[in-house]
């Protein structure tokens, strides 16, 4: 089974490449979109393709041979430029692939919204709207293409490269876990689960659909922690708390006046009325600055007792309602063991790999 990694120079696309690599059965095509992209995963004696997929030039000779092509890369630039990128991307994928090719795109459980407890209404913000949209040119092009499409959305992702567990074993090793008293749901899903689905969606026993991949059953975050503490070695000892969000039941004045302070110290919004207060009379002007320094040293003391409530995304909404349905727990396909890069000397990095092959895909005729 020929998999294609495009965006394999990202944090989860690294650590995917790392673990499938190392699978006798699979033979991995990482496509980056330049060689200092790419220095990390030839560091670890992988070779790579290079270019761009979003270049229709580009992409058959990438990833044209490849039976299985995970996408794991993220656009940059204006949102506009980043909505091009992401649609070119897309199609290049479904039109430079073999007729018989699956796809995978990972999405994110932003498009879901605000997922901060006790909105009524879960706004999107621009990045989950942005991933949204691209779900729906995935979905365009499997029916337009009729080839098979799955959609993962994924939440916090855990593991050894990833800077959620890097986070975590921080405040492990530094004592200095402090978690709400109700064990929330994470929605976080370990880089092994994913290489699990992704085997999973090679052997064709997955129906092609739109998946929330998460761990399996769902953990809370108190099994996040006592997981990432074995690994560290370290008795999971946490300091409880409440959780930090509140009942969002403020009265409409305090709302408002929260959202005009909001709105009062944007940057461009502060410097406007700087100028104008410097024409203002004493007093107006006098008054305006004693609020801001008192605003500013609330801040401040907010930050200095930062610690005395967990972080707010401990106590984020559950999300999923289509789980991906894995074969087994996560727990059971964790290793026990902290894992450790394979870090050796090397002669001389691997070369290149090649090109898929020059002749035009079924879909180019």
């Amino acid at each position: 089974m020929k998999i294609g990694i495009v965006g394999a120079n990202g944090q989860v696309g690294a650590e995917l490449c790392i673990l499938l690599a190392a699978l006798p059965d699979v033979e991995l095509v990482p496509v980056c979109r330049t060689r200092s992209g790419s220095a990390f995963l030839r560091w670890q004696g992988i070779a790579c393709r290079h270019g761009r997929i979003a270049d229709a030039a580009h992409a058959a000779r990438l990833i044209g041979d490849c039976d299985l092509i995970v996408n794991s890369s993220l656009a940059s630039g204006s949102p506009a430029e980043i909505r091009r990128t992401e649609d070119r991307i897309i199609d290049n994928l479904f039109v430079h692939s073999k007729p018989a090719a699956a796809i995978i795109h990972f999405s994110t459980q932003s498009v879901y919204g605000d997922p901060r407890r006790g909105r009524w209404i879960r706004w999107r913000n621009p990045y989950g709207r942005a991933k949204l949209a691209t779900e729906r040119r995935v979905r365009m092009n499997q029916r337009r293409l009729a080839k098979r499409a799955y959609i993962l959305r994924l939440g916090h992702v855990c593991g050894a490269l990833q800077g959620m567990s890097d986070d975590i074993r921080a405040e492990i090793r530094a004592n200095r876990v402090l978690l709400p008293r109700e064990n929330h749901s994470s929605n976080t899903v370990y880089t092994q689960a994913i290489v699990a689905a992704i085997l999973q969606i090679s052997r064709g026993s997955v129906v092609p659909a739109t998946y929330d991949l998460m761990n399996s059953p769902p953990w809370g975050w108190h099994e996040v922690y006592a997981y990432e503490a074995k690994l560290c070695e370290r008795d999971f000892l946490p300091q409880i708390a409440e959780s930090p969000h509140s009942s969002q039941t403020a009265a409409p004045a305090v709302s408002a006046s929260r959202a005009a302070a909001a709105i009062a110290v944007q940057p461009a919004v502060r410097d406007f009325a700087a100028k104008l207060f410097a024409y203002a009379p004493y007093r107006l002007n006098a008054g305006a600055l004693a609020w801001w320094y008192k605003r500013r040293a609330r801040a401040e003391i907010a930050a200095l007792r930062a610690m005395e409530q967990p972080a707010e995304h401990l106590s984020w909404v559950q999300n999923g309602s289509h789980f991906f349905p894995a074969e087994q727990p996560t727990a059971a396909i964790l290793p026990t063991t902290a894992p450790h890069l394979a870090v050796q000397a090397r002669a001389s990095w691997p070369m290149d790999m090649a090109d898929a092959a020059a002749s035009p895909s079924a879909n180019d005729t």
